[in-house]
């Protein structure tokens, strides 16, 4: 299937059946990449389990952003709602991935896509997307295990392995930018992901007291959620992004166009919206909008300018602003109401699962392969 964005899933298509199988570490492995490339795809065939990938950057964006909410909010596959918040840096991730979603919509970007020459507008497009694309493809199907078996994540964690899986591998390759897999080591485990998920038991023992508050298991148990989104957030900042899209010259030559311009807009908002205007004081001080009075109420500001020297092709510049934002996202999490006014944007994220593209897309979009 070279050249398209088809593929088929190798699972059961008899209703009502079942037969018991010893499952692999690299059959574990393979069932939850799978699981991630369903959320974005579109069944085409249901007798054939035949599928296609969303076409759209944007639309795509979305619904990487909706499982990364659902995954925080333990709506996804083998979830445990009394754990809501293990996941943390998946509550952030969510918002990032609007963020992303939101450069692709924005007028002048799909101007430029359409009317720019190609490296100075369509190919840093192309290459958001694919980081957007294969953060999500690694780091998902990390958190499925998890929730599956955490025994079968400690056990198999050093055997997740592309180059190695026997029944989707073509189906993996024949995503869009797959080459990237070999930079990407094949998507096998880091010390990052070692360590963020080394903390999940003790987190998971914490937020799982029923003797105490939520909101005081949250700052119980908070030092170990802030270190666990950091060791995320450095697996996607250095071992995804800087390689497959900071490295670009033509990424790195629009980023000192935007530096200059501030257009589109950077600002993370840890909200729905994603115009910063909706959670920001009009020029008369006050909030408005739909916000308003839960913004009134919060102990801080919901959004996170880059620092006005920040270099984002940098990985240490860039790291820089993250870390203001992580911590800005942790502060709002360990008050009562700035947790609940973040679950309730991430509810909305969450339900933006079925997003499709809403125009259509140059024929060198997705690698080629339409």
């Amino acid at each position: 299937m070279t050249g398209s964005l088809k593929w088929e899933a190798q699972t059961n298509t008899t209703e009502n059946s079942c037969k018991t199988l010893q499952c692999s570490c690299g059959t574990f492995w393979e069932l939850y990449q799978q699981e991630a490339i369903k959320r974005l795809s579109h069944m085409v065939n249901v007798k054939t389990n035949s599928y296609r990938l969303e076409i759209g950057y944007e639309a795509r964006a979305r619904r990487i952003a909706s499982v990364y909410a659902k995954i925080y909010l333990e709506q996804e596959i083998n979830g445990n709602p009394q754990l809501m918040g293990r996941y943390y840096w998946m509550g952030l991730g969510a918002f990032a991935s609007k963020t992303v979603a939101s450069v692709f919509k924005h007028g002048l970007t799909r101007a430029g896509y359409a009317l720019a020459p190609v490296d100075m507008v369509r190919t840093p497009v192309h290459v958001f997307a694919k980081g957007n694309l294969w953060l999500y493809m690694d780091i998902a199907p990390w958190h499925y295990a998890w929730s599956a078996s955490s025994a079968s994540f400690q056990q198999c964690l050093q055997q997740r392995n592309v180059a190695t899986f026997q029944h989707i591998k073509q189906s993996v390759l024949n995503l869009p930018w797959s080459q990237c897999l070999s930079t990407l080591n094949q998507l096998k485990s880091t010390k990052e992901i070692e360590s963020a998920f080394s903390l999940l038991p003790d987190i998971e023992s914490v937020l799982s007291r029923k003797n105490y508050t939520r909101d005081r298991n949250f700052k119980v148990a908070g030092k170990n959620l802030l270190a666990h989104l950091m060791d995320i957030a450095v697996q996607e900042q250095r071992n995804i992004l800087q390689k497959i899209v900071w490295e670009d010259k033509n990424v790195q030559f629009q980023a000192s166009v935007q530096r200059i311009s501030h257009i589109p807009d950077s600002t993370l908002v840890l909200a729905h919206d994603y115009d910063a205007c909706a959670v920001k004081k009009n020029v008369f001080g006050e909030y408005s909008g739909e916000h308003a009075k839960e913004l009134a109420e919060l102990p801080e500001t919901v959004y996170q300018e880059p620092f006005s020297d920040t270099i984002v092709e940098n990985y240490d510049s860039r790291m820089a602003w993250i870390d203001k934002a992580a911590n800005k996202y942790h502060r709002l999490m360990l008050k009562e109401k700035g947790r609940q006014f973040l679950e309730k944007e991430l509810a909305i994220i969450a339900t933006w699962g079925n997003s499709t593209a809403s125009f259509t897309v140059k024929e060198d979009s997705n690698d080629g392969k339409i």
